[in-house]
Order: C-alpha cells, then sequence, then structure tokens
C-alpha cells in the first residue's frame, strides 16, 4: 500500500504568495483608478504587477471582478498606518468652532469618513463612472451607495432621538444631507477637482453637517 502524501506548506513560500497577491491587487487598484475598470485589462495588471498573466489567475481566478472587489475591500478597511488620518479627536479633524456632544459624533463621523475615502475613493468613484458599462461595477456603485445611505439614515436617526436637530429638520432631511454630502462624488469633487487639500474637505464637511442640521 502506498503511503499517503503529504501536504507540506512553506512558511516563507506562503508569504510569498501573499506578497505577490497584495503587489497584483495593488496594481490594479491604480489601474482602476488611472484608467478605468472597463478599459483596463488583466495583461495590463499583471505588466504594471510585473508577474505572468498566468500568475494573474492563479491568484485570482475570478479575473478583474475579484481583483476590484479585493482592492475595494482593502481600501474600505484600511490598516494601522491610516488611523491618524481624520482620527476623531485629532487636532485635523476638530472643526474650530465645534464644541458640545452633537458637534462631537458629527466630527468623529467626518474623522472616519474622510479617512476612507482617502483610501477607496478612487475606486468608489471608478465603480460609479464604470457602472453604465459593466454588470460587475454597477453592482458595486449600487451596494456603496445602499450602505451609504443606511449610513446617513441610521446616524440621522440618532441625532433626532437625542434632541439634536433643528427643529425646523426632519430626519428624512438630515439622511439626505449627510448621504449626499459625505459621498464619495463630493469628497471627488473637491477634493481631486478643485484641489482641496484633505484638512479644508474635513473641516468644510464638519462646519457645513453642523450649520445644516444641528441646534
Amino acid at each position: 500500500m502506498s503511503a499517503a502524501k503529504r501536504t507540506y506548506s512553506s512558511p516563507l513560500r506562503d508569504e510569498a504568495a501573499r506578497r505577490t497577491r497584495t503587489t497584483i491587487r495593488n496594481a490594479a487598484a491604480t489601474l482602476f483608478e488611472r484608467s478605468g475598470y472597463v478599459s483596463t485589462t488583466v495583461k495590463q495588471i499583471a505588466a504594471e504587477a510585473g508577474v505572468a498573466v498566468r500568475t494573474v489567475f492563479t491568484a485570482f481566478p475570478e479575473g478583474k471582478a475579484q481583483l476590484f472587489r479585493e482592492a475595494l475591500d482593502a481600501a474600505v478597511t484600511g490598516d494601522a498606518a491610516d488611523a491618524d488620518l481624520g482620527a476623531p479627536g485629532s487636532p485635523q479633524s476638530r472643526s474650530p468652532r465645534a464644541s458640545g456632544a452633537a458637534a462631537a459624533v458629527i466630527d468623529q463621523v467626518v474623522g472616519y469618513g474622510a479617512a476612507m475615502l482617502e483610501r477607496a475613493g478612487g475606486l468608489l468613484i471608478t465603480s460609479i463612472e464604470s457602472s453604465g458599462a459593466d454588470p460587475d461595477m454597477l453592482r458595486f456603485a449600487e451596494d456603496d451607495a445602499r450602505a451609504t445611505a443606511e449610513n446617513a439614515r441610521t446616524l440621522a436617526e440618532g441625532l433626532h432621538r437625542s434632541g439634536w436637530l433643528r427643529t425646523d429638520v426632519t430626519v428624512d432631511h438630515a439622511a439626505d444631507v449627510l448621504y449626499t454630502l459625505s459621498s464619495p462624488q463630493v469628497h471627488a469633487l473637491l477634493r481631486r477637482d478643485c484641489g482641496w487639500d484633505v484638512d479644508r474637505y474635513r473641516t468644510w464637511l464638519a462646519d457645513t453637517l453642523r450649520t445644516t442640521l444641528l441646534r
């Protein structure tokens, strides 16, 4: 009777495979943001990453859709290195005129939201701009819009329950304002098209939300 084959796992090989996946994913993210999803090919991603096309499909068997999904997930999640960007209560995220618990909540939401958009805004805009030409991008864009709307609604309801909304502002109105002003589209217009730096964007957003919504 033949001996059963042993499975062999090398930590060095596993780490090399992980690094290769990360390199490919980052190359894909760069090209998606630069050239758009539809125009970017797996061959271009392989060249950008410095690997063979076969290596890309070995690491990401589902191709571009899987690459985009994992690149977006990684950007949205971020890592410890991003913790200082927009951290609640930091001098960069705290609006100069902000005071009180309600303003602190707005500052916290803006801080975390701005940090996420700095990492993932480019890919989110890619999905929006490509949604008319690709069903995967349409799904990503719709999923993000739905999640953003749900988060805006949850925050608006919380501000209402705490008695912090202006008397002339309904929950629906507050949710619409939060959804619109915190969107990747507004972030892209101000940061990319208008050339604002992140501190100016963050301060403007916190000030505008506080003035528009809070008592």
